[in-house]
C-alpha cells in the first residue's frame, strides 16, 4: 500500500507540473509576443589606462587612541527600500509553498517506504495535509481573483480539466497515505 501511495504521489506531482506548465503557457499567450531585442552595437575596446597612484592613508587612520586625533566616522550608505507587490491573482507564497511542501512530503514518504520508519510516515502525511491545504487556498485565491476581475479584463484561463486531474490524484494519494499510515501504526 505504501508503494502504491508513492507511485500515485509521484503521478500527482507530475500532474502538478503539467498544470503549472499549462498555466505558464496561458500567461505567456495572454501577454502577447515579445519584440526581439535590438542587437547591441559593438563597442570599441576600452583604452588602457594606467593604474592610479596609491593615495596615502588619512593622517588619523593609524593614530593610536588617546593621541588627540579625532576618529574617522564613516556612515554606511542608505538602504534602498523597495515595495514588492504581486499582481492581482498572483500569490507567490502559495505558488512556492504548495510544490515545495509536496516535494518535501514525497521525500519523507520515500524515506518511509525505504526504512518503514513510522516517523517518516507521519511527517509525510503531515506535509501532505498542509500541501493540500495550501493547494486549496491557492485555488480559492485564484477563483476569488477571477471573480473580482470578471469585468472584461482578460486573464489567462486555468485549465479546469488539469486542475481536476491534479486534485483527483491528490485525493487518491491522501486516501492511500492514510491507509498506509494507519496500517504502519497498528502493525
Amino acid at each position: 500500500m505504501a508503494i502504491a501511495a508513492l507511485v500515485v504521489w509521484a503521478l500527482t506531482a507530475a500532474a502538478g507540473v503539467y498544470l503549472l506548465a499549462a498555466v505558464m503557457a496561458a500567461k505567456r499567450a495572454a501577454a502577447g509576443p515579445r519584440p526581439a531585442p535590438a542587437p547591441l552595437p559593438e563597442a570599441p575596446p576600452p583604452p588602457e589606462t594606467p593604474a592610479p597612484p596609491e593615495t596615502p592613508p588619512p593622517p588619523d587612520a593609524g593614530a593610536p587612541r588617546g593621541t588627540g586625533a579625532p576618529p574617522t566616522v564613516r556612515t554606511p550608505p542608505p538602504i534602498p527600500r523597495t515595495k514588492v507587490s504581486a499582481p492581482p491573482g498572483e500569490h507567490p507564497l502559495l505558488e512556492f509553498c504548495h510544490p515545495a511542501l509536496g516535494i518535501t512530503g514525497l521525500a519523507c514518504w520515500f524515506a518511509f517506504v525505504a526504512t518503514h520508519g513510522r516517523a517518516f510516515a507521519w511527517l509525510a502525511f503531515g506535509a501532505l495535509a498542509v500541501t493540500i491545504a495550501a493547494g486549496l487556498g491557492w485555488l480559492a485565491a485564484r477563483a476569488r481573483s477571477a471573480r473580482q476581475h470578471a469585468d472584461g479584463c482578460h486573464r489567462p484561463a486555468v485549465p479546469v480539466r488539469r486542475i481536476a486531474l491534479h486534485g483527483l490524484a491528490a485525493a487518491t494519494t491522501c486516501g492511500l497515505a492514510i491507509a498506509a499510515v494507519l496500517a504502519a501504526s497498528h502493525g
